[in-house]
């Protein structure tokens, strides 16, 4: 309640006489002092946020193939739907021939390892046999032609020499004999008969011997001449082949064993991504046509952070003819159930939306509607700069909203019926006392108010919480006083009548000079209000310096 101002006479007197004096009851302009009382108190944050459904799935495609198919019948936007309706159908012809294209390439590619495989053992057995014939070969060849070069070569020219002197002594010894008889039957011992028979054998047998003769020489020059060279040549070439067979056998089947264990394993490889492959093409294939996952509503698009987004782009993919990625989620089902609000904190109302507050939520469709929420959670790091998230359950099924609709929710984070609360405009900061908090204690009519440092609490856009400091029924100025008025000159002495201004001056407080030092609640209480009751007195009282 506001104080009615009295004009005293003897405080006018007071200013007329004192150099500087202060006017306070005096002045209409001071401020209106706010009596100290319980009320009730309430803290309350007003959040926007959007309505989403307890349960909702984005139609993806679970699957590691990617792929796009051309749209040939979809649901529209807003339809009701149960699990395992569908949803989105496409064309799969590509897809059922990749499939077909993929199993047979899988049976070849079956049939090849296990070739490979067959083969790799084989070659497993075979190379160290392989390296020990190469090796016996080389030793058996390099042994023939040391002992040809050391034994052999001279035996068979000894040999051939041997045969040539055989035949030209046998060819000597027919004609030598056939002479003989030549000569003997011309003597006529005996009878013409015999002596043909016995010319005839002869000279078969001195032609045959001729014959062998020359036969044994030509044979003899060509032994010499060309076969002893020749074997020889053979013996020595077959020598240097098998030692380039061994060096090669010894080097390259090793190698071409372990190219083949390689190819065993890179055909297993392939065999195994064939089959990924071809599990991917035909998981794919099983989720086709895209079919729904829950009971809801079908909405175009996802739902990221309490907002629609990919709508527009969904719209234009999800029709006849569109094109459907399987890695997009371009399709929601929203769950049947009680919706919650996922709303958007400022990070100065952090601390006003606490989890499990009580709240009411207003869609902005029906703002005549006020529904009961509350607070279910609250992130404990921002979504974005200066922005926190918070799920506020709604407490009542509400049909007329929907998931996607925006609502103003109310938070209320304390409430009390009584409490010791002033105008926020009354507490002040002493920026030259480390910050601390104080309000200005009317002491009186007329005079000064007293600087009083308070513990504050919580505050709402109105009040502040007072902890201690103040009691209940003081009176505290709910802005800053004004400046004092002062005179520069002393008023003239005849002017004013002494005696009236003696017998006044207690009704009125006048001002501290400027060199003295401030008086306390105390010593400012004039000497006729003694007996009038008084505020309770704070340690922490000071006189308000005046506003500049």
């Amino acid at each position: 309640m506001n104080a009615p101002h009295r004009f005293f006479p003897g405080l006018a007197a007071a200013c007329l006489v004192t150099p500087v004096a202060v006017c306070w009851a005096a002045d209409p302009a001071s401020p209106t002092p706010h009596r100290v009382k319980l009320v009730p108190f309430r803290i309350e944050a007003r959040i926007e946020g959007v309505f989403e459904p307890p349960a909702m799935a984005e139609v993806r495609l679970d699957t590691r193939r990617t792929g796009q198919f051309s749209v040939t019948k979809v649901v529209p936007h807003g339809t009701r739907v149960g699990k395992g309706d569908v949803l989105v159908e496409v064309d799969t012809e590509a897809l059922d021939e990749e499939i077909a294209d993929q199993t047979l390439a899988g049976r070849l590619a079956d049939i090849a390892h296990d070739l490979l495989e067959k083969e790799l053992k084989i070659v497993e057995k075979g190379t160290p046999l392989w390296l020990e014939m190469a090796r016996t070969t080389r030793r058996r060849l390099t042994e023939d032609l040391a002992r040809y070069e050391d034994k052999e070569k001279a035996l068979a020219k000894g040999l051939n020499d041997v045969i040539l002197e055989f035949n030209e002594f046998s060819r000597e010894n027919a004609e030598e004999e056939l002479a003989q008889l030549e000569k003997m039957y011309k003597q006529d011992d005996l009878t013409e008969e015999t002596e043909e028979i016995v010319l005839k054998r002869a000279r078969f047998e001195a032609k045959i011997a001729r014959f062998f003769a020359t036969l044994a020489r030509d044979r003899h020059e060509r032994m010499a001449t060309l076969d002893l060279p020749r074997e020889l040549d053979a013996l020595r070439k077959s020598s240097a082949v098998s030692a380039l067979d061994l060096e090669q056998a010894e080097g390259r089947l090793p190698l071409a064993l372990e190219r083949l264990r390689l190819n065993v394993e890179k055909s297993a490889a392939d065999r195994r991504e064939s089959a990924r492959k071809l599990a991917a093409a035909k998981a794919l294939r099983r989720l086709l046509p895209v079919t729904a996952p829950l009971d809801g509503t079908v909405y175009y698009g996802r739902f990221h952070q309490g907002r629609w987004v990919d709508v527009d782009n969904a719209s234009q993919q999800l029709r006849p003819g569109g094109q459907f990625d399987t890695r997009q989620a371009l399709l929601t089902v929203i769950g049947n159930g009680r919706l919650a609000v996922r709303a958007s904190v400022p990070e100065k109302d952090l601390s006003r939306v606490p989890a499990a507050a009580e709240a009411r939520i207003v869609p902005k469709a029906f703002p005549e509607g006020a529904y009961p929420g509350r607070v279910r959670s609250v992130s404990a790091v921002p979504v974005s700069t200066g922005k926190f998230e918070a799920l506020i359950d709604l407490l009542e099924d509400q049909p007329r909203v929907v998931a996607g609709m925006e609502a103003e929710v109310r938070v209320t984070a304390d409430q009390r019926p009584d409490v010791l609360a002033v105008p926020r405009k009354a507490v002040f900061t002493d920026e030259f006392d480390g910050g601390r908090r104080y309000v200005l204690v009317v002491t009186g009519a007329g005079k000064e108010p007293m600087k009083r440092v308070v513990t504050v609490g919580r505050s709402n856009e109105e009040l502040t919480e007072i902890t201690a400091g103040l009691s209940v029924g003081e009176e505290i100025l709910l802005e800053k006083p004004p400046a004092p008025k002062s005179e520069a000159a002393p008023a003239k002495p005849e002017a004013a009548k002494p005696d009236a201004a003696k017998a006044e001056a207690p009704a009125a407080t006048p001002e501290p000079a400027k060199n003295e030092p401030a008086k306390t609640e105390a010593q400012a209480a004039p000497a006729a209000e003694a007996g009038a009751p008084q505020p309770a007195k704070d340690a922490a009282d000071k006189p308000a310096p005046p506003q500049k």
